[in-house]
């Protein structure tokens, strides 16, 4: 009987540490990057941009949009995606402009991971005016960073994405290139 509480209270105290230490992986990651993006006339700028992730996307989600596109159709589609808060895309300087992510997923690789953001199509850059086609109607930020937290990435301001049978989120296409992230840092 001693045994079985001893083995039982065993089994609280290192679930307790577990969930504990899970909570801790689970803390905000906080990135910096900078950006070349057009200017005026004939002049490009330097910006620098923040990126929080507060969490990144469950299964879950992803099963409850592919249900509610089959369903409901693309309106309650863009309404539950909009509903999703996975972080911030933040351009410093950017006159208070904070773009809500609403799609993230870290994906490893062979020299640390991928993170994928996906959010919908915004204008993010006050200096420059963009033709826009309803096809592409997200915007998609990815990062590749080594295991210390360092890397590039590159910023697709019109792109369209679908969700697959692995319970992700995946780029299909994009009409504009893509803007080049370097510099890319893991600050918390």
């Amino acid at each position: 009987m001693k045994k079985r509480i001893i083995s039982g209270l065993s089994m609280w105290i290192f679930m307790a540490a577990f969930l504990s230490s899970s909570a801790e992986l689970l803390e905000t990651e906080e990135f910096t990057a900078r950006v070349l993006s057009g200017g005026q006339q004939y002049t490009e700028s330097v910006k620098k941009i923040k990126i929080t992730i507060d969490s990144y996307t469950t299964d879950e989600e992803v099963l409850n949009l592919v249900s509610v596109w089959n369903q409901q159709g693309y309106e309650t589609f863009m309404d539950a995606f909009r509903a999703l808060n996975k972080g911030i895309f933040f351009p410093i300087g950017g006159r208070g402009i904070k773009i809500i992510i609403h799609g993230a997923h870290s994906i490893p690789t062979e020299k640390g991971r991928q993170i994928l953001l996906y959010t919908t199509r915004q204008s993010w850059d006050v200096e420059m005016n963009q033709r826009i086609d309803p096809r592409f109607s997200f915007m998609v930020v990815e990062l590749n960073v080594d295991n210390k937290g360092k890397g590039t990435g590159k910023i697709y301001e019109q792109a369209s994405i679908q969700l697959t049978p692995q319970r992700t989120f995946v780029m299909d296409g994009y009409n504009s290139p893509p803007k080049q992230l370097w510099d890319v840092r893991l600050s918390k």
